[in-house]
């Protein structure tokens, strides 16, 4: 066998091994048979590189130099009989594996340190230690100040986020399976950000299952991808019914015609009974999903190119969430105006909810 046959056949084994993309293949199904229907070749196929919008911008854009605060001469001030878990936080952060604290290991490390402090400030406020007590009063000012900055990094470093808030290869499946781990994990990490500096971040063992959730969930991309495609599913859809209007009118007299009832079962079948389904799923999951976003983006001392990506695909005009929405409006409308005009829409005489049993 030459090698272009082996070529080939590599190709068409992968090809073979991913999984089938039944999101996307019912939204250019829908889009065919609209098409054919109403007697249109204008509609486009979706362009993948539209998705190249939707991915975080370069980490190191992202993620801030945070001053380092120096707290290891504290461990000779610190009684260890008195402040046992001050002591071992700073030993913690002193050890090599605390200098090599990834952003989210540091961020729930200055929640633990904070809190031991704290403790700590209680014992020397009784014991009237009041040149130690200012020492560690001015600490604990200076990392509340910065915990803020720590969250940042946390999350712009952090590449469970990254895969989470960046497009997917294949579209949101039409039978998805669960997914409140992950969008429960956003929105409390949204609510954490707001919390802070008052509150502090919580130790690693809740912290942790946050970000693991982001990680084990296909579906933050997964949904980007769906939202961009329909998106533009919905627009040509809507422009193949408004421009088979304007070219030739379905019912020219306002009454039921053959065209019409073709029309009026794409409708039924293909539209509610297929692709509205799948739409309703898609705008469920965005709700929560954006209103987390949107939430995310309002937390005190956001970088800016990270509020900008986020703004752009969950922003109120012109983002990804929006044109979504507003995408999904404007068909249904196009839809109630193409079955209106031949007295064929839901509530009038030639209303038929049942679809035809031949395909279109």
């Amino acid at each position: 066998m030459s090698v272009k046959p082996l070529a080939l056949l590599f190709i068409l084994l992968l090809a073979a091994c991913r999984p089938a993309d039944d999101g996307l293949a019912l939204q250019a199904d829908y889009l065919q048979r609209l098409s054919n229907a109403a007697e249109s070749s204008d509609a486009a196929d979706f362009d993948r590189t539209q998705l190249l919008r939707y991915r975080l911008p370069p980490r190191r854009e992202r993620v801030g130099e945070i001053p380092e605060i120096r707290i290891g001469l504290l461990d000779l001030l610190i009684d260890v009989r008195r402040c046992p878990d001050l002591q071992q936080q700073i030993s913690l952060r002193n050890s090599s594996l605390g200098k090599q604290l990834v952003p989210s290991s540091r961020l729930a490390y200055e929640g633990d340190l904070l809190r031991a402090i704290d403790a700590c400030l209680a014992h020397l406020q009784a014991a009237e230690e009041h040149a130690l007590l200012a020492t560690l009063s001015n600490l604990a000012t200076a990392k509340r100040a910065q915990l803020l900055p720590v969250f940042w990094n946390a999350l712009n470093a952090s590449p469970e986020v990254e895969r989470y808030l960046r497009f997917a290869e294949q579209a949101l499946p039409t039978a998805p399976a669960e997914d409140q781990a992950a969008l429960d994990a956003l929105a409390q990490l949204s609510a954490l950000g707001h919390s802070l500096p008052d509150a502090l971040p919580p130790p690693a063992a809740q912290l942790d299952p946050l970000f693991f959730a982001l990680h084990a969930s296909p579906q933050g991309g997964q949904l980007i991808t769906s939202l961009a495609s329909l998106s533009h599913t919905l627009n040509q859809a809507s422009r193949v019914l408004a421009s088979r209007q304007q070219r030739r009118p379905v019912c020219p007299l306002g009454q039921p015609t053959a065209r019409g009832r073709i029309l009026q079962n794409i409708f039924v079948k293909y539209y509610a009974g297929g692709l509205q389904p799948y739409l309703a799923q898609v705008h469920q999951r965005g709700q929560v999903w954006s209103d987390s976003l949107r939430q995310l983006s309002t937390v005190a001392q956001i970088p800016p190119l990270t509020q900008a990506y986020l703004l752009r695909l969950v922003g109120p005009e012109q983002s990804l969430w929006a044109e979504f929405v507003a995408a999904n409006a404007a068909h249904v409308r196009a839809w109630q105006q193409t079955l209106k005009s031949c007295g064929l829409a839901p509530g009038q005489s030639g209303w038929n909810g049942q679809a035809a049993n031949a395909d279109q």
